[in-house]
């Protein structure tokens, strides 16, 4: 009997240690507040609007839909993980036809892209425990370049080849209101470096973009999440695109390029 209860003690022991380091497991990942919402993969649909404009030209404007997939991750150790990729679905633009490139009719402006895929990599540091909390990134992505002026200057519509490297920086400040609530504010600032193979002279289409995003996530049901964003887009091109005139073939034009754009999307995923 003696031995019963030695043995007994010891599985009491035992049993009271591992529930010690389960709770001190729990109580160490102080990400576990804000994997309730992070931890999701989801399915969105967005829309885009912005303005066209080239020196010398009025310029002009134009609205893109785009659907959207995504997963996200936070790890227990801190590593934040962003995988989207995206398709659109619409474009059209205003005034259709850009007059350096009339030759391609309606796909003007170095906007839209058939689709891509990004990802970003950052670690997070709790700034309030359980509230608000900080996460610088970076980012790398490959998105298509779908203008005139890149098939005008590669003689060829072949995209597969068309596309631009993107990388750069960001930072997202997270705000966890409660257990169904959660919003947070974007700000990135990328390159995007093209890889079309441009003959005739022309200059690549490389160009600089910052986002400014605001989004909110809503656990509604048990593991389904809704999902909203509106953003601004603003794009600096550091050398002008200068194109051959196809109309004559003597002259040249500024080709349309974005300017800025604002745009919105809505989504349905579920956590993990």
């Amino acid at each position: 009997m003696r031995k019963i209860g030695i043995i007994f003690s010891l599985l009491s022991l035992g049993s009271v240690y591992a529930d010690t380091v389960s709770t001190s497991q729990n109580e160490s990942n102080e990400y576990a507040a804000f994997q309730q919402f992070d931890r999701q993969y989801s399915l969105g649909l967005g829309a885009t609007s912005g303005n066209l404009a080239a020196p010398g030209s009025s310029g002009g404007t134009f609205k893109a839909v785009a659907m959207n997939l995504e997963v996200e991750r936070l790890f227990n150790v801190g590593v934040w993980m962003d995988v989207n990729g995206y398709l659109y679905t619409s474009y059209n633009q205003n005034p259709s036809e850009d007059p350096a490139v009339q030759l391609f009719g309606q796909l003007t402006g170095s906007s839209p892209q058939f689709g891509g895929l990004n990802a970003k990599v950052g670690y997070a540091f709790p700034l309030i425990k359980d509230q608000l909390m900080l996460t610088p990134y970076g980012e790398l992505g490959r998105n298509v370049n779908f203008s005139s002026y890149t098939l005008q200057g590669t003689t060829n519509s072949n995209l597969t080849s068309d596309y631009y490297w993107t990388y750069g920086i960001g930072a997202r400040l997270e705000y966890r209101l409660d257990d169904t609530f959660d919003f947070y504010l974007d700000q990135n600032m990328v390159y995007n470096n093209s890889q079309a193979p441009m003959t005739q002279g022309l200059a690549q289409a490389n160009y600089y973009a910052n986002t400014t995003l605001l989004g909110a996530k809503f656990n509604v049901w048990r593991k389904l999440q809704l999902g909203a964003q509106v953003y601004y887009n603003n794009y600096y091109y550091p050398t002008a695109l200068v194109s051959v005139n196809p109309a004559s073939y003597s002259s040249t034009s500024n080709v349309l390029v974005p300017t800025s754009s604002v745009g919105g999307q809505l989504s349905v995923g579920l956590t993990y």
